[in-house]
């Protein structure tokens, strides 16, 4: 059975830091967000995190022959085909209730199964007892948790509201393209705020169905390292000692070369990273958005500590 640890929550919440963290404890693999696999690497040929394309990639060319005898064989194909219209946080009713619609239900059972073959070779290929998946979006968490021999546990991670919504108005482009400039996604104060709200709730709503999931804050990664990388791995089911976590000290963290599909540019960073919160929110927040995103997002908040 492969062990799926899925770190979910918003965008722009410290996700990709945080997965290539736990990709450093022994026994554990950090591969980005696999959900987007499907076109940011598959489609679009994006870099892996090693710095090879994502077909011109070992490791990954090593997965797609384990689980499909290749890349370009239908079957992935057709991973990219069922993704595109059964992960739209729309279907969440769907992938709740998939009788409700048969040709859904079919579709999702073939989605499923194609995924478990995916995270299985993962499992397979690396040796590696758990596979870290920070992907994210709710919807996927739900598609992802009816995959038969998938153990999936979910790290809730949560980050202030405000240090998000400044983290989206930010103007970047993105390392990982090759062919054409990208632009990272951009979002006003109140839409962010509105998504920060709705997929922590939407995660709420999958420890009530599963309970398998902890929330974890991502301040606490930055300021605790140790101690929460060991409650992590604790909850993922396969514990850590001290020896395990010498990669990281109060101040640093030391990044090998990982093999992440897709997420935050800091993925092409290896070495010793400084651990860093990043609150430069607190500086260059507009008063009116800060006003209306504390507002807004008040009672969690308060109920994870920020208030």
């Amino acid at each position: 059975m492969a062990r799926v640890l899925y770190i979910g929550g918003c965008t722009r919440s410290g996700s990709t830091l945080v997965d290539r963290m736990i990709g450093q404890i022994p026994g554990y693999l950090s591969t980005g967000e696999l959900g987007l696999l499907t076109t940011h690497s598959l489609v679009e040929n994006r870099l892996c995190g090693c710095g090879a394309r994502f077909w011109d990639c070992a490791f990954w060319r090593a997965v797609g022959d384990r689980a499909f005898g290749g890349w370009d064989r239908s079957e992935a194909a057709e991973l990219i085909d069922l993704h595109s219209h059964l992960t739209r946080h729309r279907q969440l009713a769907l992938l709740l209730m998939p009788r409700l619609r048969p040709s859904f239900a079919r579709d999702l059972v073939r989605y499923r199964s194609l995924l478990g073959r995916m995270y299985d070779a993962l499992h397979t290929v690396s040796g590696a007892e758990v596979i870290v998946d920070s992907t994210k979006a709710p919807a996927y968490a739900f598609a992802l948790r009816g995959i038969p021999g998938i153990d999936l546990r979910v790290v809730h991670l949560v980050r202030d509201s405000r240090g998000t919504a400044y983290s989206s108005t930010k103007r970047q482009i993105m390392r990982d393209s090759v062919d054409r400039v990208v632009w990272k996604h951009r979002y006003p104060p109140l839409l962010i705020t509105l998504r920060w709200i709705v997929y922590h709730l939407l995660f709420d709503g999958l420890r009530l169905l599963d309970g398998r999931q902890t929330v974890i804050r991502y301040e606490d990664v930055i300021g605790s390292s140790r101690e929460t990388l060991a409650r992590i791995a604790g909850f993922a089911g396969r514990p850590v000692d001290e020896s395990g976590l010498a990669f990281a000290t109060p101040s640093t963290v030391h990044l090998g070369i990982d093999h992440t599909a897709v997420g935050n540019d800091m993925r092409f960073d290896h070495g010793d990273i400084e651990l860093r919160e990043d609150d430069e929110w607190r500086r260059s927040l507009g008063r009116w958005s800060r006003r209306v995103v504390t507002v807004m997002s008040w009672p969690l908040l308060r109920r994870w500590g920020y208030a």
